[in-house]
């Protein structure tokens, strides 16, 4: 799902063309280079991307999904590489107006279909009134345009967002967030067993001699 900068977002490389850029793709493209095949990459909607993996129709998902305990029960997830906080983002303007749930109780707030924010959106705020979109971009959109009154999102993707969308900022309204943190999906069974386990070398790897560290500062430059 291309389109959750930093993780995965279209970026243009020297020769103007867009390629999927982001710290997930070269995540990706390291496991597919350790492996030794080529990596196809699928820009399907997330909230539809477990199911298409439960099918068969991919290998693995990298999609800054969090392994949440309902996701593990249908899907197996690498080790984490990612865990963040997921902030409400509101307008800058707005700062004093919504800084507890009393005071944003009953508005329309909103988040990505399928994703933890929508869960998060469900179950911590179950009195706002919720807009589900396919993507953060457009979700944020409708923020600066007065649509909605705010966007449950995880802080590194907002923060990167908030460079292309000026005049948002964090809300102080208590969020809690889910702290499994974000893998690599598989299907689950004895077939994906070693594909599992290349994909925690390569986490492993990359993680310890700093090639995570740089490619995540370096598609948060990006932005």
């Amino acid at each position: 799902s291309v389109s959750f900068a930093p993780f995965e977002f279209y970026y243009p490389d020297e020769n103007g063309n867009e390629y999927a850029a982001g710290f997930e793709m070269d995540l990706a493209r390291q496991i597919a280079a350790d492996l030794g095949v080529e990596l196809e990459i699928a820009d399907q909607q997330f909230a539809g991307l477990v199911t298409a993996l439960m099918a068969g129709e991919m290998d693995m998902v990298i999609a800054g999904m969090t392994a949440t305990d309902e996701r593990r029960a249908a899907v197996d997830f690498s080790e984490t590489y990612y865990v963040g906080e997921q902030p409400i983002v509101v307008r800058e303007a707005d700062l004093g107006k919504y800084k507890t749930y009393e005071e944003i109780k009953g508005k329309l707030i909103g988040a990505q279909t399928g994703s933890i924010q929508q869960t998060i959106l469900e179950e911590q705020f179950p009195d706002c009134e919720q807009l589900l979109l396919p993507q953060i971009p457009t979700l944020l959109m409708e923020l600066v345009n007065g649509n909605i009154e705010g966007v449950i999102c995880s802080k590194i993707a907002a923060t990167s967002y908030m460079n292309i969308y000026p005049g948002l900022a964090f809300s102080e309204i208590p969020v809690q967030s889910n702290k499994n943190g974000v893998g690599v999906a598989v299907a689950k069974g004895d077939e994906s067993a070693a594909l599992l386990g290349a994909i925690n070398e390569t986490i492993e790897r990359v993680k310890a001699d700093g090639t995570y560290d740089a490619w995540v500062e370096k598609a948060c430059a990006q932005q």
